[in-house]
C-alpha cells in the first residue's frame, strides 16, 4: 500500500476556493415545495442544475436510487497495467484524489454530479504553474459543476467561477467577469446523454432530469398522503341525530387522551354537528375528508414509478425493486435483464471514466481499468474465458496454431497476464522494459566515462609529444588509435624521463 500523500502539496496546485479558503459558514439548503417540473423546464442551466440538486433528495425513492448508482460505482475497484514503478507512482496519485480526500470521495462525487446535473461532472489535473501540455499530472481534485460554465471554445473549455471575495492565489489570469479560465490540458469536462446541439456547449441530459416528472408526480403523492392522513386539515365532518353533542364529544375526547397516552400525537379530530333533539331515532353519518382518492392503488404506481426509474438510470428493473410477479418475467428473464443492463447506463458510465483516466491523466504505455464485483459478471467472464480456452486447446490440437502461439492469444484476449509472455530468458515484458532503460542509462554513462578517458589520453599524448601537431592528425585523437602496447611504451617513455630529470636535480 502506497504512503498518503500531503495533501497541502497537492493543494497548491489547484484553482479551487477549497485548496486555498477555509469556509466558515456553509450556505443553508433551503427546499421550496412546487411544481419542480414545470419551474425548471426553461430556466437557464445554471439555476437549472441548482433546483435539480435540490430536489432529488426529496424525494426518498429517488435518492436512494441515485445512492445505489453512486455506491455500485465507487465499490468498484480498479487496476492499472504497465510498467511497476510507474503503476506504483499514478496509483498512489489516484488514492490521494480530490486534495488528498482520497478516491472513493473524488469517484463519489464525479458520478453524483453525472447523475444529478444537466452540467456534467469536471475534473482538475493538477500540476505544476507554467507546467507544459505534457508534463506529467502530479494529482486529480473533483470541481463542482455549479462553479463552471462551458464556454466552447476549445483552447479554454471551462471557466471557473470563484467565490466573491475571497482572495486567492491562482496560476492563470482572470477574466473580465472574474472567472478562471482552465486551458484544455488542466481539465476533463464530462457529461451524461451529451446534447449535439452547439448552443448548449456539451452539456447533457442528466438522470434525474429524464425521470424528472415522474419523480414530481411520486413526491406530490407523498406529500398529499401526509397532508391527508397527519396534517392539520379536517379529516372528516359528523351529522348525529338522536344523540346529544357532548356525549360524541366526550368519546372523541377519550379516545384522544388514549391516543396521547400510547404516544400517538398526530391526529385531527373531526368536526361534529349534532341535533339538539336528543328523542329523534339515532342516525350518525361521516363525510370523510382524509382519505385517499378514489380507485388509488399504491402497488400499481410504485410498480410503473420503478420501471420509468430504471429507465431513466438506463439499468434493469431489478436493479431498484424485486420484480413484480404477472407477466413482467420468471427469474431465468430476471438474469438475462440484469445482463443486459450491465451494458448500458453503468457500462457507458464506466467506459466514459476509464477513457477519460487513460487519455488525460495516465502516461502512455500505462492502462485504467475498472475490476468488477458483481459475482454474475464474474461467474459469467470466467465461463466465457473457459470457452475461449477450450477453442485454443481444439486449435492446437488440430495443428493450427503452437501452443506459443495460443498463450499469445490468451494474453490478447485478457485470459492470461502479460507475465506469461516471457523473453528467451525468462523474462516478462515489463521487466524485460525496466532492463532495457537502465541498460540504455548504462550506455549513456558509459559514453561519458569514454568521453572522458578519450580525453585524457589526449591530454596526456601532448604532454608526451609537445612538439607534434595534433591538429593535422586527426586519427591520433581517438582512443581506438591507441593499442595498449602504444599507451604502455608512451607511458613507461615519460615515466624515465622524469626519473632521469629527478636524478640530475639530485
Amino acid at each position: 500500500m502506497p504512503s498518503p500523500t500531503d495533501p497541502t502539496k497537492i493543494a497548491r496546485l489547484s484553482v479551487q476556493d477549497r485548496a486555498h479558503t477555509q469556509f466558515k459558514d456553509e450556505a443553508p439548503i433551503t427546499i421550496r415545495f412546487a411544481s419542480w417540473a414545470d419551474d425548471i423546464a426553461g430556466l437557464p442551466w445554471e439555476d437549472r442544475d441548482e433546483k435539480l440538486g435540490n430536489f432529488w433528495p426529496t424525494e426518498p425513492i429517488l435518492a436512494g436510487a441515485v445512492y445505489s448508482m453512486v455506491a455500485k460505482v465507487a465499490a468498484l475497484d480498479f487496476k492499472l497495467k504497465g510498467r511497476p514503478k510507474t503503476r506504483e507512482r499514478y496509483r498512489n496519485i489516484l488514492l490521494s484524489a480530490d486534495l488528498g480526500s482520497g478516491w472513493v470521495n473524488f469517484i463519489c462525487k464525479i458520478v453524483l454530479e453525472l447523475l444529478t446535473q444537466d452540467n456534467g461532472a469536471f475534473i482538475e489535473l493538477l500540476r505544476p504553474k507554467g507546467a507544459p501540455a505534457r508534463s506529467p499530472v502530479r494529482g486529480i481534485a473533483h470541481v463542482d459543476s455549479q462553479r463552471c460554465e462551458r464556454t466552447g471554445v476549445l483552447s479554454e473549455p471551462v471557466h471557473y467561477r470563484p467565490e466573491i471575495g475571497i482572495p486567492r492565489k491562482v496560476r492563470g489570469a482572470i477574466t473580465r467577469d472574474g472567472m478562471i479560465p482552465f486551458k484544455w490540458y488542466e481539465i476533463i469536462a464530462l457529461a451524461d446523454l451529451p446534447s449535439p446541439r452547439e448552443k448548449h456547449k456539451g452539456r447533457g441530459l442528466c438522470a434525474v432530469s429524464r425521470i424528472l416528472r415522474a419523480a414530481q408526480v411520486l413526491r406530490d403523492i407523498g406529500i398529499y398522503k401526509r397532508q391527508k392522513l397527519s396534517g392539520k386539515r379536517l379529516p372528516a365532518l359528523i351529522f348525529a341525530q338522536g344523540i346529544r353533542r357532548n356525549v360524541i364529544k366526550g368519546a372523541i375526547e377519550e379516545a384522544l387522551a388514549e391516543q396521547r397516552a400510547e404516544g400517538k400525537t398526530v391526529y385531527t379530530s373531526p368536526i361534529i354537528m349534532a341535533s339538539p333533539d336528543s328523542g329523534q331515532s339515532l342516525d350518525i353519518k361521516m363525510i370523510e375528508l382524509g382519505g385517499l382518492p378514489d380507485g388509488y392503488d399504491e402497488d400499481t404506481t410504485f410498480k410503473w414509478y420503478i420501471a420509468q426509474m430504471a429507465l431513466g438510470f438506463g439499468v434493469d428493473y431489478t436493479e431498484f425493486a424485486p420484480l413484480p410477479g404477472g407477466n413482467l418475467g420468471s427469474a431465468t428473464q430476471t438474469t438475462e435483464m440484469a445482463a443486459r443492463a450491465r451494458g448500458k447506463g453503468p457500462g457507458v458510465l464506466l467506459q466514459q471514466l476509464e477513457f477519460a483516466f487513460n487519455w488525460w491523466v495516465l502516461p502512455k504505455g500505462l492502462e485504467f481499468q475498472f475490476a468488477s464485483t458483481d459475482p454474475s459478471a464474474e461467474a459469467q467472464r470466467v465461463a466465457m474465458s473457459l470457452q475461449r480456452a477450450k477453442e485454443r486447446q481444439i486449435r492446437v490440437q488440430a495443428q493450427e496454431i503452437t501452443s506459443e502461439q495460443a498463450l499469445q492469444l490468451a494474453i490478447q484476449e485478457g485470459d492470461a497476464p502479460a507475465g506469461f509472455a516471457a523473453d528467451a530468458d525468462g523474462m516478462p515484458p515489463e521487466e524485460l522494459d525496466d532492463r532495457i532503460d537502465t541498460i540504455v542509462k548504462s550506455l549513456g554513462d558509459l559514453q561519458s566515462a569514454y568521453t572522458a578517458v578519450e580525453r585524457m589520453v589526449y591530454k596526456a599524448y601532448a604532454q608526451l609529444s609537445p612538439s607534434t601537431d595534433l591538429a593535422g592528425n586527426d586519427h591520433l585523437r581517438t582512443i581506438g588509435d591507441w593499442t595498449p602496447v602504444r599507451l604502455q611504451g608512451a607511458l613507461a617513455v615519460k615515466l624515465d624521463s622524469d626519473a632521469n630529470g629527478r636524478g640530475a636535480r639530485g
